[in-house]
């Protein structure tokens, strides 16, 4: 056969793509037009072999048909990057029109490297390379690296194609405990509604994450008005004492203590004057709990665990013993000049609150619920869980009427709402237990108790202790006059709770907040311009692991530990450990991949090394 120009080729070249592209088309709408197009081209190519063997060796064993293909391959690539792969349908539809989206569809320009026209593609220039590799291997016999490393290239587009076509990929959710048999079959990182057994049995046995030393940081947001955008943070380290400037807020940031498993307590100070107080140890099961309490009505007295009684502490015994076990509601009101008053209020009675106002107390339950059907505010049950008391506050002039209720438990919530006169209101409710044990204890080491609260039994502390069952209270460190004061601290080395106190220094002016990394939201300094957040720099896992057990017929017969570089290989799988949830410390992720190309493609990159190094470094 003549010589051919390369215009013909590329036009041969071309007419085989379109001919490809035709049989796609035909793949995806009609498989009966599909296998007549197939054997219509198989038939064309056996009755051209055989009228002109010569001219169709000719034909494929040019250079010429190498670079033609290598244009058209070059275009295959551009599609495939430029159309998006692999994708849900409506990603498509929102990047392209309908139109478009059924063309890409007809001829899987969405699958571009794993499409029936580029698969032919890489057919036809393997069998470019293969007969090219033939047709010179006798003049090759002198130039060994140039054989090897067209060969190379050979093998590694054969292994690479029988990877894309017979290999297999999956996943498996695994809790440590599970034994599976079957993986999930995955396509394109998508899991598919298709399960394949392996064979065997895997077990997770355990499941272990290595997290990075925690770093916890203040991080510093600034915007130039309340209602601007924050901008990118500072970043500081929590260090006691240190002082950090923040140019574009105009201010300094000082770290005052860093408490990284936070806890507080109330203790008693000793002072000059108020109330007696003791501390209390709880000694049961082998655990101790501390307490302070004070001769003070709302702070004398605490549940028994389980509330199945009540131990009361005056510095004195009182006289008549069922006047301090008798039940009281208490409000305790501050007003911002100062002033204070205790209110002892009972349920219907109205009470002076201010020159104008008067305060009624309404309703009280033990147990504040709302119902979830009628949304009425009604008591869960008769156990003071959840005291709560209604006030009606009336204006004495106006006649105009608000309602709050006040809540035992929670003191400082009030709905938002602004109280008469500016004031603050606690309230406290001390129970009465009937039918429950309860002890009066004084500083002198005596006590009493009673079951019905009309009979008390005497009795003496031994050592400082008193004996309940199973439980005892030991009454220590008692004070005259004491005052009970909020104590901050750290339970342990450990940051199971961080917090941090800082100091925002500004125009001569200082303010203190406390916040921690389990806030959800910022602290806001300077009228809303300063946010601090205190968070881990870096929370994510070092390093994750599985180990896992091969099992047959019920027997283990391989162990391993997976991690991310170190896969399980067994039954012509790997299995690779690829994901973990950090809400739940016994899930694991494994990646399933059968590759049977892989060590073709290994052997193609061998040759091409070898030949490499014949070609370049020794003389044939």
């Amino acid at each position: 056969m003549r010589k051919k120009s390369l215009a013909f080729y590329l036009s041969a070249t071309g007419l085989i793509t379109v001919y490809l592209l035709i049989l796609q088309a035909a793949a995806n709408l009609n498989k009966p037009v599909f296998y007549g197009l197939t054997a219509a081209l198989a038939i064309f190519l056996i009755v051209v072999t055989i009228r002109s063997p010569k001219n169709v060796l000719d034909f494929f064993r040019s250079m010429k048909l190498a670079a033609s293909i290598l244009v058209f391959f070059t275009i295959a690539v551009i599609i495939g990057t430029l159309i998006l792969q692999n994708v849900a349908p409506a990603r498509y539809l929102q990047s392209y029109s309908p139109g478009f989206y059924k063309f890409v569809k007809l001829f899987s320009l969405g699958d571009t490297y794993h499409s029936l026209w580029f698969s032919g593609l890489v057919i036809l220039l393997n069998l470019n390379i293969l007969i090219c590799t033939l047709n010179q291997l006798s003049v090759w016999r002198k130039k060994l690296g140039f054989f090897l490393i067209h060969l190379s290239i050979l093998i590694i587009v054969i292994g690479g194609s029988i990877s894309a076509f017979f290999g297999v990929k999956g996943y498996i959710n695994f809790h440590e405990g599970d034994i599976v048999s079957q993986f999930q079959l995955t396509k394109y990182n998508q899991l598919l509604n298709q399960k394949k057994d392996m064979g065997f049995q895997l077990r997770l046995d355990k499941f272990e994450v290595d997290h990075y030393a925690p770093d916890y940081r203040v991080y510093v947001y600034t915007r130039p008005d309340s209602k601007a955008k924050f901008g990118m943070p500072y970043s500081f380290k929590s260090k006691e004492n240190a002082e950090y400037p923040v140019k574009e807020a105009h201010g300094v940031l000082k770290i005052l203590k860093y408490y990284p498993d936070y806890a507080n307590r109330e203790v008693a100070v000793p002072t000059d004057t108020g109330p007696g107080a003791v501390k209390v140890v709880l000694h049961e099961a082998g655990h101790l709990q501390t307490a302070y309490f004070f001769d003070r009505t709302g702070d004398d007295r605490f549940f028994m665990p389980d509330k199945e009684g009540m131990i009361i502490f005056k510095w004195k015994m009182p006289k008549n013993p069922r006047n301090v076990i008798s039940e009281q509601k208490l409000l305790s009101i501050t007003f911002p000049d100062g002033s204070h008053r205790l209110l002892s209020v009972k349920e219907g009675k109205t009470y002076p609150f201010t020159g104008d106002t008067s305060v009624k107390i309404g309703r009280f339950f033990p147990s504040f619920s709302i119902d979830d059907k009628t949304k009425e505010i009604v008591s869960a049950g008769k156990t003071p869980d959840n005291p709560a008391l209604e006030l009606i506050f009336e204006n004495k002039k106006t006649g105009e009427k608000t309602t709050q209720w006040v809540f035992a438990n929670f003191p400082d919530f009030t709905h938002g709402k602004k109280l008469p006169g500016d004031a603050a209101i606690r309230f406290t409710f001390v129970p009465s237990l009937k039918g429950k044990p309860v002890y009066i204890v004084s500083a002198d080491g005596n006590y009493e108790k009673t079951n019905t609260g009309k009979k008390f039994e005497k009795g003496k502390l031994e050592n400082g202790f008193l004996k309940i069952g199973d439980m005892s209270f030991e009454f220590k460190s008692f004070l005259p006059h004491a005052k009970k004061v909020k104590q901050e601290f750290s339970l342990s080395d450990k940051p199971n709770n961080p917090v941090v106190q800082v100091q925002w220094i500004q125009n001569g002016k200082k303010t203190t907040a406390i916040f921690g990394a389990s806030d959800k939201s910022a602290t806001f300094l300077d009228n809303g311009r300063v946010a601090l957040l205190l968070r881990n720099k870096d929370d994510s896992p070092e390093a994750y692991r599985s180990y896992l057990s091969v099992l047959k017929d019920g027997k283990v017969v391989l162990k391993k530990k997976v991690e991310v570089n170190n896969p399980l290989h067994f039954g012509g799988y790997y299995f690779y450990q690829s994901n973990y949830d950090p809400k739940d410390p016994t899930y694991s992720g494994i990646s399933v991949v059968r590759d049977p190309g892989v060590y073709i493609v290994f052997l193609g990159f061998f040759l091409l090394t070898i030949g490499g190094i014949l070609r370049f470094y020794f003389k044939m």
